[in-house]
Formats: structure tokens, sequence, C-alpha cells
């Protein structure tokens, strides 16, 4: 059994500066990222899949703003070297006035199929606060939308309401929410309240869910109770605006690449043929147009 992998990450320290990665002994919402702070090539990713992924999509790392675009056309050398990424989703930032010249700036990389501002990190991390909403996020995602890009959206609880009541406003926008829209309180309560939340977002059609990033929330990995969001994920939103991701190399922290595809075999496992080849292939290559 194979998989589209839709959101994963790549880095080159000597390349690229990522301010997160390189502050040594940091604590942040992920985790401790001391044993990740190396390189992480093609060949480190191949290596942890092990021929599992057949294609995936490249998500932006939290760079330097000035390397957001040598960021993604370091991706394009990979995949010119025959790294079988199909998509790179790069960084932007919504909410600056030069919007459309970093759209444009972004162009220049063929891959780039959608793009990524963190609207949402952790209660704890978070610096935009709920009532972030305004016209310049609104014409910002209508923009990204005129031009043909996605946009990855990653958001904490405290924030659902307000982006969803934006997010009504621009339904021409193929937006994805990233790592299960980060279920941070996995109590009986906190599953209840994220249920509801996603069935207000599910109600948006042109809003799909990524089960990637679960062990952020907790720093293991359950298998139990990722089998429960995800099940709960597909018979909200349904397969066809389901995709699973890995997150790795950051979700290495917490488990082993072979650990988590026995969950999605486990997952794909307890579904129809037709919804398991949604959520392992189809969705992503319908989401990001991916050949």
């Amino acid at each position: 059994m194979t998989f589209i992998d839709s959101h994963h990450h790549l880095w080159d320290m000597g390349e690229i500066s990522y301010p997160w990665l390189e502050a040594r002994g940091s604590k942040r919402f992920f985790g401790q990222p001391d044993p990740i702070r190396k390189n992480y090539l093609p060949k480190d990713y191949q290596s942890d899949h092990q021929q599992s992924i057949t294609t995936s999509v490249h998500i932006q790392v939290g760079c330097i703003e000035e390397h957001n675009v040598r960021e993604s056309q370091l991706i394009e050398t990979y995949i010119e070297q025959g790294a079988p990424i199909g998509a790179i989703v790069a960084a932007v930032d919504v909410r600056q006035k030069n919007l459309e010249q970093q759209l444009l700036d972004q162009s220049v990389c063929p891959h780039v199929k959608g793009v990524r501002h963190m609207i949402g990190k952790s209660p704890t991390e978070n610096h935009l606060l709920p009532e972030f909403v305004s016209e310049e996020w609104l014409s910002g995602w209508s923009l990204i939308s005129d031009r043909g890009l996605t946009f990855d959206l990653q958001l904490t609880e405290e924030q659902y309401q307000s982006v969803f009541q934006a997010l009504r406003q621009v339904p021409e926008l193929k937006v994805v929410l990233c790592h299960f829209a980060s279920p941070w309180d996995q109590s009986a309560d906190g599953f209840s309240r994220w249920q509801l939340a996603m069935r207000q977002f599910a109600s948006l059609k042109n809003c799909h869910i990524k089960l990637s990033g679960f062990s952020m929330f907790t720093h293991n990995f359950n298998q139990q109770n990722f089998l429960k969001y995800a099940n709960a994920a597909i018979d909200i939103f349904g397969a066809e605006r389901c995709m699973l991701g890995s997150n790795f190399p950051v979700d290495k922290l917490h488990m082993g690449f072979d650990q988590l595809i026995h969950s999605w075999q486990t997952l794909c496992a307890g579904l129809d043929i037709r919804q398991s080849q949604q959520i392992r292939v189809e969705t992503a290559r319908n989401f990001y147009q991916l050949k």
C-alpha cells in the first residue's frame, strides 16, 4: 500500500536560514527541536519512508522572510534532480501590501501550487488574536484564489470561530486545515468541541482537512487517539476532502515513519476501497493538481 504524503518538510541549513531550528535549546509547541537540528534532504526523507510514498507535497518550513523564494527554488532543484515531489506550498505574508509581488516572485517555481501563512501554532505561541481577520486577509485570500493557488491553514481552537466566519466570505478559495486543525485539548470535552467546530468548517465545500501532525499536540503518538480523530474527520468532511500527511521530520521527534505508515494502513483497512483511495491518493492529487 502506497500513499501521497500531503505534508512534509526538507531543509538545508547551509542554504537557508531557519530561525526556529537554529535556536539551540529552545522549547517549541511541537517539542524540543535539537534532535532534528541537521539537514533533512530528499535522501533522508526517502530513507525514512522506505518507498511507501509515491509523491509528496513540500510545505514551507519557517525560514527567514528574505529566503522564502530561495526555499521554493531549492525544492525545485531537488525535483529537477529526481525527487518525487509533486507540489510546493510556499511561504508568503498575506497581510503585506506587496502580496501580489510575493506571489509573482513565487511563480518562477513551476511546482508552487499553494501558499501558507500560519495563523495559529499553539495557545502559547499564537501572535494573531482570535479577532485577527480584517480586510487585508480577505483581499489576500481572494488574490491567492484568483491566481489558482491553494491555501494551507494552520490555526488553533481559540481562532476557529473568527476564521470560519472569514472563510465564509471567500468561498472560491481552496483551503485545507493543517494537522487536524490543532486539537490541543484531547479530553472528552475537547473532542466534542473539535467535532462541532469541524462540522462548521466542513459546511464550507471548499474546505479540506489534513490528517497530519497529530503527535505535536501530545508529544507522543497514540494510535488509538489518531484513529479516533481520523475516522471522525472522515465522517465529517468525507474521504474526498481528507488527505494524509507525515509532517516529517518534525513528527520524527515523537515517532518513526514505520509507526506512522502502520497507523495509516490500519485506518485504511477500516474504510471501503473508494474511501481508502481518496485519503491515500486522490484528495491530495486533486487539491494540489498533482500529475
